[in-house]
């Protein structure tokens, strides 16, 4: 598993499509990293291209307009989105299954997952690797 996270310099780009670059993990390495600058007025088929050529299966980002969520999550890429913070925190963060924590979620956006839980009718937000496991039965991997 490749995780990406959308970044502008050494935070979480606040909005997604404000991303000047990716920085990829390997799950199995996460202290093995590439960044993948990304030029200016990328389409969204040219950003998913990309993090299919890298085989990303998780993307860590900020706010994302439900067009852009809904292509890449059709791409069976797992998006979460209105993450705020520094990469090193939020990849420690994704990796300790601790994204629940307020410190991570953009200003008015604290209760996202929980209320997404509230919608699909779990008792509680499942963590990252949770809703990976979700995704994957409905067969979506």
């Amino acid at each position: 598993m490749a995780i990406a996270l959308a970044a502008s310099q050494d935070h979480i780009a606040t909005v997604f499509d404000s991303a000047d670059s990716f920085v990829i993990i390997n799950a199995g390495t996460p202290e093995m990293q590439k960044i993948e600058s990304l030029p200016p007025g990328l389409s969204a088929m040219q950003v998913i291209k990309i993090l299919r050529d890298f085989r990303i299966t998780v993307l860590l980002c900020g706010a994302i307009s439900g067009f852009s969520q809904q292509m890449i999550e059709g791409a069976d890429i797992l998006v979460i989105p209105f993450l705020k913070g520094e990469l090193k925190d939020v990849a420690a963060g994704f990796f300790a299954n601790q994204l629940g924590d307020p410190s991570f979620f953009l200003p008015g956006c604290r209760g996202w997952w929980q209320r997404m839980a509230t919608e699909k009718g779990w008792e509680e937000a499942p963590s990252c690797t949770e809703r990976l496991r979700i995704q994957r039965r409905r067969g979506r991997s």
